[in-house]
């Protein structure tokens, strides 16, 4: 056969939009950020945590114990930034399962939504070591509620575009993608109260049991 012969058959997915290089790039851009957040929490150095030089085990223990206890807003940070993540990156798996192709928009909508992924290790870094300050925790709380804003898009291109598989359940995923959008409005919700951090952790945390809730509901009021 000729090199440039005609081609008799026609990709059925136009090139760009394979959902598995997407899948692949922003499963990896996951587990940097992942990686990030904990390498950002601060390590004991040696000194005052080594036993020796005058340090006895019994001071060396209490002066450790006392630094960690000191990285409680980083370890709250962390584990909040972590679970969300996790879950994110969840039903992003879910979806692309769901679909055949890509289409431009969610493409499109994937720049933010891995923009702000890599984004988040730093604002994690900062309320960690900020717990208290409401700036650190509104930089945190708005890089978290756009990543759901994005996240909450490439889910609605997917059903506007049609790139689901024929089997798929269209009204199970529209109510996924309402769930989604009123978490999204809950986390923006939340908002004022950065002003009384760290207490605006508790409604963080609270954000999986209110999609749980949604979720029993049928995707809140539009599907209830």
């Amino acid at each position: 056969m000729e090199p440039n012969s005609t081609r008799t058959a026609v990709d059925p997915v136009p090139a760009g939009l394979t959902a598995e290089r997407v899948g692949f790039f922003t499963d990896a851009v996951f587990a940097i950020a992942i990686t990030l957040l904990v390498i950002e929490i601060p390590r004991p150095e040696e000194g005052e945590f080594a036993v020796g030089d005058g340090v006895s085990k019994a001071r060396a223990a209490e002066n450790l114990w006392r630094f960690l206890v000191d990285q409680t807003g980083s370890f709250v940070a962390y584990f909040l930034a972590f679970y969300l993540l996790w879950i994110v990156w969840r039903q992003h798996h879910a979806l692309f399962d769901r679909i055949q192709r890509l289409s431009p928009a969610m493409v499109a909508w994937h720049f933010p939504l891995l923009l702000l992924i890599g984004f988040l290790p730093y604002s994690t870094t900062v309320l960690g070591h900020h717990f208290d300050n409401p700036a650190a925790a509104l930089l945190y709380a708005l890089t978290v509620g756009l990543l759901l804003a994005s996240r909450s898009a490439v889910r609605s291109r997917a059903l506007r575009d049609g790139v689901l598989h024929d089997h798929v359940d269209l009204a199970e995923q529209r109510r996924g993608t309402r769930t989604s959008w009123w978490v999204t409005a809950y986390w923006f919700a939340t908002l004022p109260l950065v002003w009384w951090t760290p207490l605006a952790a508790v409604a963080w945390f609270g954000t999986s049991v209110v999609g749980a809730g949604l979720d029993r509901r049928g995707g809140g009021p539009a599907g209830a």
